[in-house]
């Protein structure tokens, strides 16, 4: 739940980036508050939206970050996010094991692809975070 963490284990070529948001109620939302901007971009997506959602709890967090219309993967006709929801839960001491899912409009014809890209990309995106976060 540190956005520090979240940007140091990024895989090269992607990023993120968490943009300080004014609220309407004038306070500054940053990091993984609701209502903080959000971007990950990279080859063939840019996937940009808020933070809309925050539980913590005792043995975990879930957030969710809803993407907005300009979200895309592959080409903007194609593939459009809606919606990264990340789980968080502790495992034991000084582990946790994190649970993401994407929501995604997928173009007719195109849902097979998708799925499996999917299912390459998030076990090497566990790799990278592994070797990109250092051990407490």
């Amino acid at each position: 739940m540190r956005p520090e963490t979240f940007i140091e284990g990024q895989p090269w070529p992607y990023r993120v980036e968490f943009l300080e948001t004014m609220l309407p109620d004038g306070t500054i939302a940053r990091g993984f508050d609701v209502g903080t901007l959000n971007a990950h971009h990279g080859p063939f997506m840019n996937f940009c939206g808020a933070v809309s959602r925050v539980d913590e709890r005792s043995d975990g967090a879930e957030r969710d970050l809803e993407y907005s219309y300009g979200a895309y993967a592959i080409a903007f006709r194609l593939i459009r996010p809606h919606l990264l929801r990340i789980s968080v839960d502790a495992v034991d001491d000084g582990r946790c094991r994190v649970t993401a899912h994407v929501g995604s409009y997928v173009r007719r014809g195109w849902g097979g692809l998708w799925t499996t890209a999917q299912r390459c990309f998030w076990p090497g995106f566990g790799r990278s975070l592994r070797r990109g976060v250092p051990k407490a």
